[in-house]
């Protein structure tokens, strides 16, 4: 079902989206983020009150002027007066903040699906190497793993002795990196693909469990990054590993608060947008 529900919503996002792709990605992660604070600045005239929030901005301009002069003149008192009526009218702008959020959740949830699965990551190239990784529970670790070969697909970890592809892994074990104990098992092939417009559908099997993987190959999208299997099945999961896009080759993710590089580019051009956006189209 959830399935289903992301296809149609990305059916849509590309429907409206898709042409960025043939841009750049910084510069289609930039006009993502603008949009954004385009989105929330446009939905104010429709959802507050416009005369009242530009007679607040008035007020604290002159509450501001009267701050100064009553600093400069040593009246404590009035300066209290003048912070109190301050506050005063932050609270009355607050209040109007709360519509133009609410009714611009659904196009910025539509941006960042779409974001998400269209430049979180670089696509691969015909050619580039890529890992695959398989996870799987404890108790496989030891076992053998295998990557069905398929015409466009070598394994590029290297040759056995009879020259062929290393196709089967053993799988190891996924330490934790703070106490060394067994997270899990994986099996991890280092795979180069040609290029082409159908996507390569990975299997790999473990005893009789077979799981598969979509691989998208110099193409403008790529596939989804994760494919769980579930935590009750011998194969749990499958990743890819992609380049995650920087914006510029240089903002990078903040990992203690799991947020990839796009996203942290995403924010960092969202939020002074709405101001700038604010300002050019005279919105309050």
């Amino acid at each position: 079902m959830l399935d289903l529900i992301n296809s149609a919503v990305m059916a849509v996002a590309d429907l409206l989206f898709g042409w960025l792709l043939r841009l750049p990605v910084g510069l289609a992660l930039a006009l993502v983020a603008v949009g954004t604070g385009s989105v929330i600045t446009f939905a104010r005239p429709f959802t507050t009150n416009q005369d009242l929030l530009r007679r607040c901005d008035a007020d604290k301009r002159r509450l501001k002027e009267l701050t100064r002069e009553a600093k400069a003149r040593e009246d404590k008192a009035a300066v209290r007066r003048y912070r109190l009526t301050q506050n005063m009218i932050g609270m009355t702008k607050m209040k109007q903040e709360g519509l133009p959020l609410l009714a611009a959740i659904l196009p910025i949830a539509l941006l960042g699906t779409w974001c998400f699965h269209r430049l979180a990551f670089v696509p691969p190239k015909a050619g580039e190497t890529v890992a695959v990784t398989a996870h799987f529970p404890v108790s496989a670790i030891g076992d053998l793993a295998h990557l069905v070969p398929q015409a466009g697909l070598r394994e590029a970890g290297g040759a056995d002795a009879g020259g062929g592809a290393r196709w089967i892994r053993e799988i190891v074990k996924d330490p934790d990196p703070k106490t060394g104990a067994a997270l899990g098992g994986v099996a991890t092939w280092r795979v180069q693909a040609e290029g082409r417009d159908a996507p390569y559908v990975l299997q790999i099997r473990y005893g009789s469990f077979t799981a598969r993987k979509e691989l998208r190959v110099g193409q403008r999208i790529y596939a989804r990054e994760i494919e769980l299997c579930g935590a009750d099945r011998p194969v749990q999961g499958v990743q890819i590993g992609m380049r995650p896009v920087k914006f510029l080759g240089l903002v990078p993710g903040i990992r203690p608060l799991h947020m990839p590089p796009w996203l942290v580019a995403y924010f960092l051009i969202a939020i002074p947008s709405v101001s700038l956006v604010k300002r050019a189209a005279k919105i309050h």
